[in-house]
């Protein structure tokens, strides 16, 4: 895992068949920030979307990358600051030899990004 206890930490996680929730802790002081506007930190979409896609490996139990990503929406700017713990909720569906993956970042106040893509 390349963001893991780097970028963020998984404090739980519950899984039912092809469905997971990640409560995670956003560290804020990953290197990331370093370029990221240092002193007010913005978590980057990129990591992110990388962090789903862990939340999808840890689910499904192998080793994934994305084929393609069909929708991904910021829908609110996600901060160590404003949100130091977030849930991450994953549905992973077979299809083929692939998964079509749709997935979340949220906690109690709002959803930060909304994702569809598939992952093989």
């Amino acid at each position: 895992m390349f963001l893991e206890n780097n970028f963020y930490k998984i404090l739980s996680e519950e899984k039912q068949d092809m469905s997971g929730t990640y409560k995670v802790a956003i560290l804020p002081d990953c290197n990331v920030y370093d370029g990221h506007f240092p002193g007010d930190p913005v978590c980057p979409g990129v990591c992110n979307i990388e962090t789903i896609k862990e939340c999808a490996i840890k689910l499904i139990g192998h080793d994934l990358r994305i084929q393609s990503i069909k929708q991904c929406r910021l829908t609110a700017i996600a901060t160590p600051k404003v949100c130091p713990e977030v849930t991450i909720s994953v549905n992973a569906t077979p299809k083929d030899d692939s998964y079509i993956v749709v997935a979340t970042i949220a906690d109690d106040k709002q959803s930060y990004m909304e994702f569809k893509g598939t992952l093989a």
